[in-house]
């Protein structure tokens, strides 16, 4: 058994080194080489060790998709199992504030952005808010007259 756990581990070391996992995808890629009661126990262990944490990685996560609003990431950090009391958390401290930033950097390199109902509709594809999409319209028409 040690053999195995140490080979269990090594695996989820090296996919861990390659990109950041939340423990739900790193336990269904485990799951695929090894036994569910190993892949808990290494699961375990990198979580004990700091290697693995669902609310890390979803902070990273957001953090380098600044070109999302909460809507879309949220989506997203569903759909690599990160559970919605760690998304709501993270989403927190994602504020109107931070949205609008985004929003704006978005909308600027936007080619369309003079026709309102396309650029509006184009941010809330990004998961923008309404409210922060038309607020982010009004603010580049602004900039734009001077």
């Amino acid at each position: 058994m040690g053999m195995e756990k140490s080979e269990a581990l090594a695996y989820a070391l090296r996919l861990l080194s390659q990109r950041a996992l939340s423990r739900a995808r790193l336990r269904e890629k485990l799951l695929r080489r090894f036994p569910e009661g190993e892949v808990e126990g290494v699961l375990a262990r990198l979580e004990a060790l700091g290697y693995l944490n669902d609310q890390a990685f979803a902070e990273a996560f957001v953090a380098s998709r600044r070109k999302y609003g909460p809507h879309k990431l949220r989506h997203l950090l569903r759909a690599q199992g990160v559970a919605e009391e760690v998304v709501a958390k993270v989403l927190a401290a994602y504020g109107e504030e931070e949205s609008l930033e985004a929003a704006l950097k978005v909308l600027r390199r936007y080619p369309r952005r003079q026709d309102k109902a396309k650029a509006v509709r184009f941010l809330q594809g990004r998961g923008f808010p309404l409210s922060v999409a038309l607020e982010a319209y009004r603010l580049v028409k602004e900039e734009e007259s001077g």
